[in-house]
């Protein structure tokens, strides 16, 4: 008798084991972090819809959204294998790698830049030979001055031509409001959509780069070449739970602003809605569908660094564009 309550107390120890290993082995997700290109806004929707889906962590990932500061840094240090994964702007990653920084593209989130030349109302800029002179917003390092260099180029303008004002990010609207600033670059699906809400009184002219001849892809996702080559499968998987992210934001984007509100609390709503009302026309392209690297888009950013300076020579983007991982 004894015997036999040993043994059906040893089979329930053993079945004790063996159900805490099965759950110390679900549970043992692999935790990496992908870095934002900015503070969060609703580009970066689909991570945090894929994170509070739960699509990472069905493929066994354990995501830490880290906030950026700027499109370079993102691609700067997730090439460099600081963070694995990344939302670069394409004319940054494109840039990294020009340096030698191994980064490389899986998916666009956005298949347009998202850049605009915005002027004041009352500064009296038409065109953008009217900028000879003038109070020039500048953020170093940013995608957005990679464009207004490009745009200045085109039409015979240097930034020696202009008044540069350096300033930081979020210090750019006052300058604004206090006229310090006549006109800039910056991303119209983005600031231009607040300021728009929030400071009715500042009059703008915007003018999207798409519409001056500067046709590129927005924002991808990106991870280093290490990565990727070392763990294909993971790299895969949290390409393939982003995108699904995206798609749910695009079916329910309601639910997808609560969502990212819900994990960047600094942000309103209703001004988010606003972007991502904005931004879901340019989830696809006429030649890629939600999540495809848009070839001849890549190609038109690609010829635009080289031609005005920006890169010394054209990226081979065979090495950079790896729609294998979708």
């Amino acid at each position: 008798m004894f015997g036999m309550a040993r043994s059906a107390l040893q089979v329930g120890c053993l079945g004790i084991i063996g159900a805490l290993a099965l759950a110390q082995e679900g549970s043992a997700a692999e935790k990496v972090s992908v870095r934002l290109s900015y503070t969060p806004f609703a580009a970066h929707i689909a991570v945090y819809v894929a994170k509070a889906k739960d699509y990472f962590g069905q493929a066994g990932l354990d995501v830490d959204i880290l906030p950026g500061r700027g499109s370079t840094f993102a691609a700067m240090t997730v090439g460099a294998g600081k963070e694995e994964f990344g939302i670069a702007d394409a004319a940054s990653v494109l840039t990294a790698r020009a340096k030698g920084v191994p980064i490389i593209a899986l998916s666009n989130l956005q298949q347009d830049n998202g850049v605009a030349w915005i002027a004041t109302e009352k500064s009296g800029i038409t065109k953008v030979e009217d900028l000879k002179g003038r109070n020039v917003g500048i953020l170093p390092g940013s995608t957005t001055t990679i464009f207004l260099q490009a745009l200045m180029k085109k039409h015979g303008l240097t930034l020696d031509d202009i008044k540069a004002i350096t300033w930081r990010p979020g210090t750019d609207l006052p300058l604004l409001l206090e006229g310090k600033i006549d006109s800039e670059a910056t991303v119209y699906n983005n600031e231009v959509i607040t300021w728009g809400i929030e400071h009715p009184e500042l009059k703008l002219r915007v003018r999207p780069m798409a519409s001056l001849g500067f046709d590129t892809p927005g924002y991808a996702l990106v991870t280093s070449e290490d990565l990727a080559k070392k763990n294909p499968k993971m790299v895969k998987e949290f390409n393939a739970a982003a995108l699904k992210g995206m798609d749910y934001a695009v079916a329910h984007p309601g639910e997808a602003v609560d969502i990212l509100v819900q994990g960047a609390p600094e942000l309103k709503a209703n001004i988010e809605s606003e972007k991502w009302k904005e931004m879901i026309p340019a989830t696809s392209s006429r030649s890629a569908p939600p999540g495809g690297l848009d070839r001849t888009k890549w190609e038109a950013l690609n010829e635009l660094l080289k031609t005005y300076d920006v890169i010394e020579a054209k990226v081979d983007l065979n090495a950079v564009l790896k729609s294998e991982y979708r």
